[in-house]
């Protein structure tokens, strides 16, 4: 089975994220848990994992909408060969933005939507392969994982007592124990918010950056290399997020 955490206060963006799930999970085995009063992200998926009966466990943002097919049965195959996997990531993390490393170490795809335009924009940081291995930092928009992870990895609540840097603090730590992390460029999704990053990003970022002072790699860049592409519909999306030349990885 797995498990689906998503912390949510609004009731009708739960609504709402809770029938998409119910729609890709059909007749699968799965459960979903709410956590309607998280006091940080940290906390809350912490509280939320502990509930969890399934083997295999997602961790979600509640303003998504999966655009794949067989999703259940993409996360259980992803999960057959790594421990955590995300939609978005870095194979070199060098500060608190996964983005920051720049090409060619920031992998995965994801769509935003546009409502001033009605349309969605599809972001591609890097797609070469169905999935990407050796990764070192995780977006938390749409993450899984092995039960097992949780048992060897937990949440900073401390640290991150807020909703922002639990991410890359947890996917970070997982890297630095020895899992296997991944970003599966077939699992694509529209999120419905593109992010905020001012102070109170900047004041996290600062404590995920001491933290792991000595472990991060130098920076080498500040450009952040990716393309984009705005499009009408979700199906144009699906048909650019998975092209037809992929070849699985060895």
């Amino acid at each position: 089975m797995i498990s689906v955490v998503i912390c949510s206060k609004d009731a009708d963006r739960y609504a709402a994220v809770e029938a998409m799930y119910h729609a890709a999970f059909g007749d699968e085995p799965w459960e979903l848990i709410r956590i309607p009063d998280a006091q940080s992200l940290a906390e809350g998926y912490a509280r939320g994992v502990a509930r969890a009966k399934g083997e295999q466990i997602i961790l979600s943002h509640d303003d998504v909408h999966i655009l794949s097919p067989q999703l259940p049965q993409r996360v259980r195959s992803h999960l057959e060969r790594f421990d955590l996997i995300g939609i978005v990531g870095t194979s070199r993390l060098c500060n608190g933005r996964w983005i920051s490393a720049g090409f060619p170490y920031i992998f995965g795809q994801i769509c935003h939507f546009q409502p001033d335009k009605r349309s969605i924009f599809v972001d591609v940081y890097g797609a070469p392969r169905r999935v990407i291995r050796n990764i070192q930092a995780l977006d938390g928009v749409f993450m899984a994982a092995r039960r097992a992870v949780f048992d060897k990895v937990a949440f900073d609540a401390a640290t991150f007592d807020g909703f922002h840097l639990y991410d890359l603090d947890f996917s970070y730590a997982a890297y630095q124990s020895g899992l296997r992390l991944a970003v599966a460029n077939d699992i694509n999704l529209v999120h419905f918010s593109v992010g905020a990053f001012g102070d109170e990003y900047t004041k996290y970022a600062k404590r995920f950056e001491a933290k792991w002072a000595g472990k991060l790699a130098p920076l080498t860049s500040t450009e952040y290399q990716w393309s984009g592409v705005l499009l009408r519909s979700s199906r144009h999306a699906l048909e650019v997020m998975n092209p037809p030349y992929w070849d699985d990885e060895p």
